[in-house]
């Protein structure tokens, strides 16, 4: 963790990050291993957790000091689900987790129950423009800032945009269910 903080070029972004590791390490390791299992494995995701909000600063600070931990522990869930898909190893069930963020959208919530072939049929069916900024937000996994850069538009501009293609995917979604 120590050559981590030694990569960021702001002090404060050093004891923000720093703070946070101090202070959330161990659920982080605890909703890790609960998915993985293994101990090595979980400290690999809690780092990795780490290194990925050294580029999300920004987003970091933006948060409200009692919601950083929230989105650490997402964060992490996401990070050892996603581990877990890719290794094969045995887990413990999402639904047992019970991490919900209590900061996301009824969307984003109800998004994330939703199976991946339902969303990868709904993408497909989704206008470009809806498309890339999913494609931007979730799989290049750009900031809201990063986004409106490339689009050319302000932030509050693209989360805009995000909800309305996060409420296009549910429309799509529920239409499929009764078709």
């Amino acid at each position: 963790m120590i050559l981590l903080l030694l990569i960021l070029e702001s002090e404060a972004d050093r004891t923000l990050l720093s703070g946070l590791f101090t202070a959330c390490y161990h659920r982080m390791r605890g909703v890790a291993l609960a998915i993985l299992r293994t101990p090595d494995a979980a400290e690999d995701a809690v780092q990795d957790t780490f290194v990925r909000c050294m580029d999300r600063m920004d987003t970091l600070r933006a948060l409200p000091e009692q919601a950083r931990a929230t989105y650490l522990l997402t964060a992490t869930k996401h990070n050892a689900l996603n581990r877990l898909k890719a290794g094969g190893r045995e887990g413990v069930p999402v639904e047992e987790l019970e991490l919900a963020d209590p900061s996301a959208s009824v969307e984003e919530r109800v998004i994330d129950s939703l199976t991946v072939a339902e969303v990868k049929e709904a993408f497909k069916k989704l206008p470009v423009s809806l498309k890339d900024v999913l494609r931007y937000k979730y799989l290049m996994e750009l900031s809201d800032g990063e986004i409106a850069r490339t689009l050319g538009v302000s932030k509050s501009t693209v989360r805009v945009y995000l909800m309305r293609a996060r409420r296009a995917v549910l429309k799509l979604c529920k239409e499929a269910d009764h078709a």
